[in-house]
């Protein structure tokens, strides 16, 4: 049984300045990589189909190398489209977060969940049965276990970690 009494939640503390640096720094990170990333991806799908339809590929002719091209072209301008569609969303959501700010939690661990794509710690909320999911680095999920105490600074909306300190 976890104590009511170690259990403290502060809401919509303001962001400051390294918060939304950093926030700015992981909108940025994916856009800077992603035309050389679908760009080889398409260029890899359009060899593998050229070898897929090698023996009808030598008798093309012209124009139907120009289709060819284009097609890759448009392939890539869908998945561009659709990449700049969830940046676009994923960026709404930190917008999100920086207008509702951060919230800082004094707590005890009480599950660890990782998944494929990142780790998180649970944490018992200030309400009975109350549990807070929150994104932490592989270096905190593997350094706390369960019912570690802890104070940890999270962005209200993403409810990813910004800071952990042990209690």
């Amino acid at each position: 049984m976890i104590e009511d009494s170690i259990i403290q939640l502060e809401e919509n503390i303001p962001l400051t300045d390294a918060d939304l640096k950093h926030i700015q720094t992981q909108e940025e990170g994916i856009k800077s990589v992603l035309p050389a990333i679908l760009g080889g991806c398409t260029l890899f799908i359009m060899v593998f189909i050229t070898f897929l339809i090698w023996d009808h590929f030598v008798n093309f002719r012209y124009y139907e190398y120009i289709l060819f091209v284009g097609a890759g072209f448009a392939m890539y301008g869908f998945c561009y489209f659709f990449a700049l569609l969830v940046m676009r969303y994923d960026s709404a959501n930190w917008k999100k977060d920086k207008a509702q700010g951060k919230n800082k939690l004094t707590s005890v661990v009480i599950n660890r969940d990782k998944t494929e794509h990142a780790e998180y710690l649970t944490f018992a909320g200030p309400a009975k049965n109350d549990k807070i999911r929150i994104r932490v680095k592989p270096e905190d999920y593997s350094r706390y276990p369960v019912g570690a105490k802890l104070t940890v600074t999270y962005l209200k909306f993403s409810k990813e970690a910004l800071e952990l300190v042990e209690r």
